[in-house]
């Protein structure tokens, strides 16, 4: 099978080949290249949907918008065009709701058919799905005919996510919701880890005029003085840095923790360091590296210098949660090392990483090769280290 060539453009780290100790500059190219190989033959049927194990073999809109992101990092159109032709046939709320959100969850009906299981969206999934589709856009990509091309059906899906994934607090403030589902009033649940600043500032590049430029640009800065706070303070809990997988909101704007939802720095949360080392990498956003750099980078730092290693999950306060480690937490850490401009840090959770790599025959992975959320978010975060073209130019 043909190999696919990485795109290393703009942010190649000069430290990525200094020396020995470091993951070499065609090493990092050699993983990222044969692991992707592997997801997309293991994870990603000939059709375009992601096939996730522990579903069943059904899928998420987060597992498809991934592997848009992922082809499109990786220069792999025709993976690209396979997800986003599925996607668009199966996940699409257009026909049944006039939208152009995604459906959450697709699977095995009780009739023994496939179809959609929740029609319910995840603004997560519709952020980086509308994301992933500007990058193609800007690669220069057209999608298939028959099918909304890249750029169309980004501005048509960030209008949805305004409309019916974004609310207004009495105070003013615009505030993301985990999804169409939410409540009709404050207090409103909220998933910290599904804020995209990087996001919000493509989206202002791509509209026209001021007015629609407004909402995103509320949005992007609303969105560092909510996760400075939180990380500090939940209700009457204290912080240390860390943010929480789920909060509730008030009508006065006040965080506290969310009843029957988790406060841990877990699988959620730990994607909030990429997606705010994105606006600090692309858009040189001094709100996102002085995040990274005061509030969430100090803590690990000393766990790190402390251990010489980091669990997978951390109590609010900081107290470990589990007893063993995991690549998607110290991507998390290497994605706030790199906003934060931390080079020496970013390359010890680097070499972190790769220590999870493995080859079995033709099976090239992290971890193990069906666990589908760490193989995402260790070449997620081995991407980032590599270098990605930048948007904000």
């Amino acid at each position: 099978m043909k190999k696919i060539k990485l795109i290393l453009v703009v942010l190649l780290w000069a430290c990525v080949c200094a020396c020995q100790a470091q993951p070499a500059g065609n090493r990092l190219a050699q993983v990222l290249n044969a692991s992707w190989q592997s997801y997309r033959q293991h994870f990603i049927t000939p059709a375009g949907q992601v096939k996730m194990p522990e579903q069943g073999d059904g899928t998420i809109s987060e597992a498809q918008a991934y592997a848009l992101l992922r082809a499109v990092w990786a220069g792999d159109k025709p993976t690209f065009v396979r997800v986003y032709g599925w996607t668009c046939r199966h996940l699409s709320r257009e026909a049944q709701y006039g939208d152009h959100l995604l459906a959450w969850r697709w699977g095995r009906l009780p009739d023994g058919s496939s179809g959609v299981l929740d029609a319910n969206s995840a603004t997560d999934a519709d952020l980086d799905y509308a994301l992933a589709l500007i990058l193609a856009h800007r690669q220069g990509w057209r999608a298939p005919p028959g099918l909304p091309d890249f750029l169309p059906e980004a501005r048509t899906a960030k209008n949805s996510v305004l409309a019916k994934e974004v609310v207004q607090l009495p105070t003013g403030a615009l505030l993301l919701t985990p999804g169409n589902w939410h409540e009709p009033q404050a207090p409103y649940l909220v998933n910290p880890s599904y804020f995209s600043p990087a996001t919000y500032d493509l989206f202002v590049q791509m509209s026209a005029s001021p007015a629609a430029k407004g909402p995103w640009r509320q949005l992007n800065q609303s969105t560092y003085p909510f996760l400075a706070q939180v990380s500090q303070r939940l209700g009457d809990l204290k912080g240390v840095g860390l943010f929480p997988d789920w909060c509730r909101v008030n009508a006065a704007g006040k965080i506290s923790p969310a009843p029957g939802k988790d406060t841990d720095f877990g699988w959620e949360a730990v994607r909030i360091p990429f997606r705010v080392a994105l606006a600090a990498l692309w858009f040189k956003d001094p709100q996102a590296v002085r995040l990274l750099k005061d509030s969430f980078l100090p803590f690990f730092k000393k766990q790190w210098q402390a251990r010489h290693r980091l669990a997978a999950v951390y109590h609010y306060d900081g107290r470990p949660a589990v007893d063993y480690e995991s690549p998607v937490l110290y991507a998390g850490v290497l994605a706030g090392a790199l906003g934060a401009g931390d080079k020496e840090f970013a390359r010890q959770m680097a070499l972190k990483i790769l220590s999870f790599y493995r080859k079995d025959g033709h099976r090239a992975f992290f971890e193990a090769p069906d666990n589908y959320y760490a193989n995402n978010w260790a070449w997620l975060g081995l991407a980032l280290y590599a270098g990605w073209v930048e948007p904000g130019k």
